[in-house]
């Protein structure tokens, strides 16, 4: 599938809710094909402008954002040449995705000359043109690398509510290579989890049940939001540093 609408909403939970919460829906929900032996390895490349516009829109929380990023599933130095280049929309909290799928020779030589690949059908073709579109609106470039694991469920009665939970959330600047498997921080503790609920129109009730009764909340978190700040504090903190030492 390459588009996708759905409402999306994030928790941030402790090993021991995640737990729990796996025992209480395991009789209507069932782990994905990918997600056996500890989940599946999901890196990132999320697209900026110089000055960083996209993502300092995006913590101000308005009611329209969009982005730019570039995925990669597998593991590190499988090559596996599939890439998938995502705009991503949110208005009035409905998410928009659309993706395309790539070879790194196509991919390149899209994001270099935006020369679109004649061997696509015509949703795809649409869809890089929205990206070209982007791309020239914003004038991009790559900004920052995320990598994390996924576990991921779906309702056995109505797959089209998935419920994910990512955990190992690391993310670098300036080295933009899929396989280069290190990082200089984590976006959150080693023993805990970002839970994202993924539902076509409303959360069932049962759901909604097993979430108040493990009193788990919902929290506002954006993996690139998260970096940004980290990055933010992290040069407060060294320009505060040089203060004390002149």
């Amino acid at each position: 599938m390459n588009t996708f609408k759905r409402y999306e909403k994030k928790y941030i939970i402790t090993k021991t809710q995640k737990e729990e919460l796996e025992k209480l829906i395991s009789s209507r929900m069932v782990k994905d094909k990918f997600s056996s032996d500890g989940g599946y390895l999901i890196r990132n490349i999320y697209y900026d402008t110089l000055s960083e516009d996209l993502v300092h829109q995006s913590i101000q929380k308005p009611v329209f954002k969009e982005k730019l990023r570039l995925r990669k599933y597998g593991t590190y130095g499988d090559l596996k040449d599939e890439y998938f280049l995502e705009i991503k929309r949110k208005y009035n909290g409905v998410v928009y995705k659309r993706r395309v799928t790539l070879n790194k020779s196509d991919l390149q030589n899209f994001l270099r000359n935006k020369v679109i690949p004649n061997d696509i059908d015509n949703v795809d073709r649409q869809i890089l043109n929205e990206i070209s579109y982007f791309m020239e609106k914003y004038i991009i470039l790559p900004n920052t690398f995320i990598s994390y694991k996924r576990i991921a469920y779906f309702d056995k009665d109505n797959p089209e509510f998935r419920l994910t939970f990512d955990y190992d959330l690391y993310s670098r600047k300036d080295n933009y290579n899929f396989d280069f498997p290190f990082y200089e921080k984590r976006l959150i503790d080693a023993d805990s989890y970002i839970m994202e609920v993924k539902v076509s129109d409303s959360m069932p009730l049962w759901f909604t049940k097993i979430l108040s009764e493990l009193k788990i909340y919902g929290y506002s978190f954006s993996k690139y939001g998260k970096s940004f700040e980290l990055d933010t504090l992290k040069e407060t903190i060294l320009g505060l540093d040089s203060f004390k030492n002149r």
